[in-house]
């Protein structure tokens, strides 16, 4: 199991998480934050029912690139913990942005 994985923007780390001991409450929070997406994911412009794992952590992989870039530390630690607690592989996230475009994977 991986206790560290990388944003990438363009090919530069913006981002690191190293794993942390978790405290009851926020286990239970991302364990509420999956059942919600089980139902569906609200997105700008359309609505995701009955979202699979891979649908659910690209949403919450997007989240995370979002919290970076409002620079929002509470929701960048959630949104890690979700994803290192549901991906225990996860190397990082590979974002590729060009005129206005984004491209997101995970590795």
């Amino acid at each position: 199991m991986k206790n560290t994985f990388h944003v990438t923007l363009n090919d530069q780390i913006i981002y690191t998480y190293t794993k942390k001991t978790l405290p009851a409450r926020l286990r239970r929070f991302l364990d509420e934050i999956d059942e919600k997406m089980s139902f569906e994911i609200r997105m700008p412009e359309s609505i995701i029912n009955n979202p699979n794992k891979i649908q659910k952590l690209q949403y919450v992989a997007m989240s995370l690139f979002n919290a970076i870039e409002s620079n929002d530390t509470n929701l960048q630690e959630v949104m890690s913990a979700y994803l290192l607690s549901n991906h225990p592989a996860l190397n990082e996230i590979c974002i590729i942005e060009k005129n206005e475009i984004i491209n997101l994977e995970l590795k």
